[in-house]
C-alpha cells in the first residue's frame, strides 16, 4: 500500500468513528456536538474536522459527511459563539484563543472546497469566517496569550488576507509573524510557551515546549510564509523545523518529556495541537529528512490508533484506558492536508537520517538540556528550571527520555505532580487513582533546582551541592552506565517502561524486560511485584514497572542499562 492511501485510510478511520460519537436530538444546545466516550463530556472545539468531512464527501460521494459538517458548524455558532463574536473553547471555559485555529480551519475548508459545497452552505460558512476573523484582531495584544497563538494568527491572517484582499488582514500577519520571529533561542528553538513570553528562568532558561512547538507553531509559520509567498520567510522555518527535529525520535515521537507543557504529552505531539503534517508537507518536496520525520509521526499515530481510535500513546490501551476522541477531531485536518498536498516524496526518504538518528552530543537550555545518541540509544538529560506548574518539575539532572530501537521507550519522565490544567481538553484516568512520578530520580531530585549539568564526551554528569549527589551517565555503544553518588543515605528510583503482558524475568543482580532489555546493578532491590498491574500515567501515556535502590552515604551506587544479545 502506498504512504498516501495509508494517510487516507487513516484519516477516513478516525472520521468514521468520529461520527459515530454525534448527537442527534430536538435540543440545539445538543444536537451536532461529539460526546466523548473516554471523557463523557462534549469538548467544544470538535467542528475543527470538518475540513476532512467535506473531503471525505468529495472522495465518496457519501451524503453523512457533508451532513455531520453542517451540524457541527451549527452546534459551534449556537452554543460557543461570544458576544465579540469569535468562538469559546467549549461550554466550561470563556477562553477564546482557539477561534484562530477554528477559523482558519474554515477559511481553508471554504477555498480548497468552494466547487463542493452548495451555495447556500458556502454563503453561510463564508459570512462566518470573515466575521470569526475580525473578530480575531487585537486578541493577542489585549490577552498576551502562550506564543503558540501568535504563531496561529499569524497563518490565519496571512490566509485570510489572501482570501479577502483586506489590508486589516494583512497588517496582522505581518505583525504577528514579526513578533514570532524574535523569539527563536541561538539554537532555533521558539519559546515563548510560559510567562512572560521572552523571559528566562534563574538558569537561563527560556519557556519552551516541543509538543507545541512542533505540531502548531512551527507548522503554521510555514504555512505564513506559504500564503505570503515569502521564499526567505519560507527558507527561515524550513531551517526552524529541522532544528526542532531534534527533538523527534526515530519512531516519529515527539520528545516532550521536558517541555513547559508537558503535563499535555502525548508521545506522538500535544492533547490539543494540530499535527505537524499540515505545514510540513509543504516544505517536505525537496527535503527527506522532513519528509521521513512527516511520516515516522504517521506511523507513530497508527500504531496508536486501535479501532478506529487515536489513544494518547502507545500504553493507553494495554492500561484499559478508553481514547478521547480530542486526540482524533485535532489531527485529522492535519492528515488531511498531506493527503492533498503529498507526493511521492514519502516513498522515497527513508534512506535519509533524522537528526536524533545521528550519532552526537548536543546541549540546549544554557547548558541544562543535552540530547544523546550513541549506538542503539538516544538520551536527553534534563536539569532546566522551566516548568510552568508550580512544584511539578521533570528536572532534577534526570534522563527523561531514554529510547532504544529495537525496545523503544525505556525510560520516559512525567510530572512530579500531575496536574490538569484544561479539565476540558485533558482525559481523566478511568483506572488510576493517583498519577504517581516516573522520572528517574535520587530521592526527591526531580525538584532541585539547582542541579549543574557537564558534558564530557559522551558522559553527562548532574551534580547538586544543595542535595549532596552526583550522578554520572555514561552513554557507550551498547549500554547505559549510570553511577550514583550521595553524601547521605537515600534511595535511587529508576521507572522502566514496561507493557502489561510482557515479560519481567529477575534475577539477583539484573532484571530483564521482555526477553531484551536488561537492567543490571551492584546492590539490593526492589521491584513492583511480578504480576503487579502496571503504573500508568497520562503523560506519555506509558506503564512502568519501578526498581527502587538503596543508596548509602558516599558508597557508589552502580547500574547499567542494555539490550540483551
Amino acid at each position: 500500500m502506498s504512504f498516501k492511501n495509508q494517510v487516507y485510510n487513516l484519516m477516513k478511520d478516525w472520521c468514521d468513528e468520529l461520527l459515530k460519537t454525534q448527537i442527534s436530538m430536538p435540543d440545539p444546545l445538543l444536537d451536532g456536538a461529539l460526546l466523548c466516550p473516554g471523557c463523557a463530556v462534549v469538548h467544544g472545539r470538535c467542528a475543527d474536522m470538518v475540513l476532512p468531512l467535506i473531503l471525505l464527501y468529495k472522495e465518496t460521494g457519501e451524503e453523512r459527511y457533508l451532513a455531520v459538517a453542517k451540524k457541527l458548524i451549527d452546534w459551534t455558532e449556537y452554543n460557543l459563539l461570544s458576544e465579540h463574536k469569535d468562538y469559546r473553547n467549549d461550554l466550561a471555559n470563556r477562553w477564546k484563543g482557539t477561534n484562530i485555529f477554528t477559523c482558519l480551519m474554515l477559511g481553508e475548508t471554504l477555498h480548497r472546497f468552494h466547487d463542493v459545497l452548495d451555495k447556500e452552505t458556502f454563503d453561510k460558512w463564508d459570512a462566518i469566517f470573515r466575521e470569526r476573523a475580525d473578530a480575531a484582531i487585537g486578541f493577542c495584544e489585549d490577552v498576551n496569550p502562550h506564543i503558540n497563538y501568535n504563531a496561529g494568527a499569524a497563518a490565519m491572517f496571512a490566509f485570510a488576507y489572501n482570501y479577502t484582499g483586506e489590508q486589516k488582514f494583512l497588517d496582522q500577519a505581518l505583525k504577528q509573524e514579526a513578533f514570532c520571529r524574535a523569539h527563536f533561542d541561538d539554537e532555533g528553538l521558539f519559546f515563548g510557551e510560559g510567562k512572560p513570553l521572552d523571559g528566562t528562568t534563574a538558569k537561563g532558561c527560556h519557556f519552551i515546549d516541543m509538543g507545541y512547538n512542533l505540531e502548531e507553531s512551527i507548522p503554521l509559520l510555514v504555512l505564513h510564509a506559504l500564503w505570503m509567498k515569502d521564499d526567505e520567510k519560507l527558507k527561515y522555518y524550513t531551517d526552524r523545523a529541522i532544528d526542532h527535529l531534534g527533538f523527534l525520535l526515530p519512531d516519529g515521537a515527539i520528545d516532550n518529556s521536558w517541555g513547559t507543557r508537558q503535563n499535555k504529552w502525548t508521545y506522538w505531539g500535544s492533547r490539543t495541537s494540530d499535527g505537524m503534517h499540515e505545514g510540513f508537507v509543504h516544505i517536505a518536496k525537496n527535503n527527506p529528512v522532513i519528509a521521513k520525520a512527516v511520516r515516522r509521526n504517521i506511523e507513530l499515530l497508527e500504531d496508536c490508533t486501535v479501532d478506529g481510535r487515536l489513544y494518547g500513546g502507545l500504553m493507553y490501551y494495554a492500561a484499559g484506558e478508553p481514547a478521547c476522541i480530542h486526540h482524533a477531531f485535532d489531527k485529522v485536518k492535519s492528515l488531511a492536508i498531506l493527503y492533498l498536498e503529498m507526493g511521492d516524496e514519502y516513498e522515497t526518504c527513508l534512506d535519509a537520517k533524522l537528526p536524533r538518528e545521528v550519532e552526537g552530543v548536543k546541549s540546549y537550555q544554557n547548558g541544562y538540556l543535552y540530547t544523546v545518541t550513541k549506538g542503539d540509544f538516544v538520551a536527553t538529560v534534563n536539569a532546566c528550571d522551566t516548568h510552568i506548574y508550580p512544584a511539578c518539575e521533570t528536572g532534577g539532572g534526570a534522563i527523561s527520555m531514554l529510547y532504544n530501537r529495537d525496545y523503544g521507550a525505556v525510560m520516559a519522565a512525567t510530572l512530579y505532580r500531575f496536574v490538569t490544567t484544561e479539565p476540558m481538553n485533558m482525559q481523566i484516568q478511568r483506572h488510576v487513582d493517583e498519577e504517581i512520578c516516573n522520572t528517574a530520580r535520587l530521592g526527591f531530585s526531580d525538584t532541585d533546582k539547582t542541579v549543574e549539568l557537564a558534558a564530557d564526551g559522551y558522559t553527562i554528569t548532574a551534580t547538586s551541592e544543595k542535595s549532596g549527589f552526583e550522578v554520572k551517565y555514561d552513554f557507550l555503544d551498547d549500554a547505559i552506565n549510570i553511577s550514583i553518588l550521595s553524601k547521605t543515605d537515600s534511595e535511587y528510583i529508576l521507572p522502566i517502561v514496561s507493557k502489561s503482558g510482557d515479560s519481567v524475568e529477575l534475577a539477583e543482580n539484573e532484571v530483564i524486560f521482555n526477553n531484551m532489555l536488561s537492567v543490571s546493578f551492584d546492590s539490593e532491590y526492589t521491584i513492583d511485584p511480578a504480576d503487579e498491574k502496571r503504573h500508568f500515567h497520562p503523560v506519555g501515556g506509558f506503564q512502568y514497572k519501578h526498581i527502587t535502590f538503596p543508596v548509602f552515604a558516599n558508597k557508589v551506587l552502580n547500574v547499567t542499562i542494555k539490550m540483551v544479545k
